[in-house]
């Protein structure tokens, strides 16, 4: 009987490992994304004639697709809770993307941009996440 238990939770504990790692993987590659764009962006700004007049675009655009791949990546080795795991990797993503710009810009605002941009990584998250756990 005793085995049993342990069993459980030794395959209990690898499910919760090999989601934390898919989320982790995720979320690392969308920052990668992120950092990718943005490099190019300002690259951009800086030797052609574009200027920030849309960066607030870009910022969305780039959110939208990183946090997608993002929750895609961390569902598709994942067997149930696309959605769920999806939504988790978008909060993540915003998480850490709020925690840099208040270590960069401490004056920031929690603003409607700051809200809709929570939104944008909470749903494209989701949507990415089943997306993933579908396309096996």
């Amino acid at each position: 009987m005793g085995k049993k238990i342990s069993s459980r939770n030794s395959s209990k504990e690898t499910k919760e490992k090999n989601i934390f790692n898919s989320l982790a993987i995720g979320t690392i590659f969308a920052y990668f994304i992120t950092l990718l764009v943005f490099i190019i962006y300002s690259l951009l700004i800086t030797y052609t004639d574009v200027t920030e007049k849309y960066m607030q675009t870009i910022i969305m655009v780039t959110t939208v697709v990183s946090v997608l791949v993002s929750g895609f990546l961390s569902t598709k080795n994942i067997k149930s809770k696309g959605l769920l795991i999806g939504i988790l990797s978008g909060v993540i993503y915003f998480i850490i993307l709020l925690i840099v710009a208040f270590c960069i810009l401490p004056t920031i605002e929690f603003n409607s941009k700051l809200l809709t941009l929570l939104m944008l990584s909470i749903c494209s998250g989701g949507i990415g996440g089943i997306i993933g756990i579908n396309l096996k």
